[in-house]
């Protein structure tokens, strides 16, 4: 895709603004709206996607309804152009993890649900399927939006509260064994359906059809927990090992004596309580930045000189963010005593699973840095007279966060 393809502005129904939607349907109950992105027109052909499919480092699948090895078979990428002559004509679906990430131009609709934080934003997987072609019916663990990009598709959801959550077994995908609708829309481009985690849905292709899924993560407690912990253990547990200096011989031999459990469980517990707020931060921004595997950025090589970056801006007017790119922010709001005096002092980017620490009078240009999918020069200029700002373009350009522009297109 050579231009980036502009995106209606997002339509909330019946009189809704962002604030209402979230106040009465987020996280709560679903939500269908007509023509939420009015005049919405694909900038995604369908053999296109195909082509991201045939790419090595990019997730994809197709989902045979119907096939010899029994219902609901899965096929993981990359596939070749044979295989896509050789599906079927109707009941299939192909999905595509992650193409915003992959087609930084389809990343710009993201900004449309600029009214959540940018952490709570996973990815757009498009689905193009055949005629009858669907994923069956499911539940999400998170929230989803439902974009219907091309074609027409039909959704049943299911609002009972008691709806049956068993799964058909032995299938590589979650199929519901049992599925009764109350609801049901077919969706025309434009339309978008909002679903809460946890209620169960099919979505049906009545022809050929494109739907894009802007899909929210929701972190499992456990799995914060298991990877927090795990710092903790390494930074702030105190080395060494159990001693126990005794002054009397053991009474009982078998019994497990409180003392040592509270003496273990308190030594344990100081490592959490030595990890304050601003460890905490610095850990999460990391976590929530991590790219998977087959996102990772490619630098620059060799690395260009900061002189080198800037000039490049300079010419060219502005940079464009690759689509891998994730960037949060942590403004300097540290509170907790056992947080070290420099953190009232800096602020710190996240790019990449990276921390930037920088100085607090930067705040400005981190966010305008974190958020934008560009970097303008008329928006960062007068920046480039302070030698931190000079240092962080450059470091970000030849970790791999920003690519050049052809100076004809700007």
């Amino acid at each position: 895709m050579s231009t980036w393809p502009h995106f209606p502005k997002l339509r909330f129904p019946n009189g809704l603004d962002a604030q209402g939607f979230l106040a009465r349907y987020w996280q709560r109950e679903p939500l269908l709206m007509r023509q939420a992105l009015p005049g919405f027109e694909n900038p995604l052909p369908g053999d296109e996607l195909a082509g991201l499919a045939c790419e090595p480092d990019v997730e994809s699948r197709i989902i045979l309804e119907q096939a010899e090895q029994g219902p609901w078979q899965v096929q993981h990428g990359p596939f070749d152009a044979e295989r896509f002559a050789a599906l079927p004509p109707s009941h299939w679906t192909l999905l595509v993890q992650d193409v915003d990430k992959h087609i930084a131009e389809i990343g710009a609709l993201l900004d449309r649900f600029d009214f959540l934080p940018r952490w709570r934003i996973d990815d757009i997987m498009v689905s193009y399927a055949e005629d009858q072609g669907s994923v069956g019916p499911h539940v999400d663990d998170y929230d989803v939006f439902l974009i219907q990009a091309e074609g027409r598709r039909r959704w049943r959801i299911a609002t009972d509260p008691r709806a049956p959550m068993a799964l058909i077994p032995d299938l590589e995908i979650r199929v519901l064994r049992q599925f009764q609708a109350d609801q049901e829309w077919l969706l025309e481009p434009g339309d978008i359906l909002y679903l809460p985690p946890g209620v169960p849905h099919w979505g049906i292709a009545e022809g050929a059809c494109q739907t894009w899924s802007v899909g929210l993560r929701a972190p499992a407690w456990r799995e914060l927990a298991d990877d927090w912990l795990a710092q903790v253990a390494e930074r702030f547990t105190p080395p060494g090992r159990w001693q126990d200096r005794k002054s009397a011989p053991a009474s009982n031999p078998a019994e497990l004596d409180q003392a040592s459990v509270q003496a273990m469980r308190a030594v344990i517990e100081s490592g959490v309580a030595a990890a304050g707020l601003d460890a905490f931060t610095t850990w999460l921004g990391a976590w929530l930045t991590e790219p998977k595997l087959n996102l990772e950025l490619e630098p620059p090589a060799p690395p260009w000189t900061e002189a080198e970056v800037i000039s490049a801006l300079e010419a060219s007017q502005r940079f464009e963010r690759d689509g891998r790119s994730l960037m949060l922010f942590a403004a300097p709001l540290a509170l907790d005593a056992r947080d070290t005096q420099e953190s009232h002092h800096h602020v710190s980017l996240f790019a990449n699973g990276r921390e930037h620490a920088l100085p607090a009078e930067l705040v400005p240009l981190i966010s305008l840095v974190a958020n934008r999918r560009t970097l303008e020069l008329s928006e960062v200029r007068a920046w480039l007279r302070e030698p931190r700002a000079r240092s962080l373009i450059a470091d970000l350009f030849n970790a791999g966060h920003y690519l050049m522009v052809d100076v004809e297109d700007c």
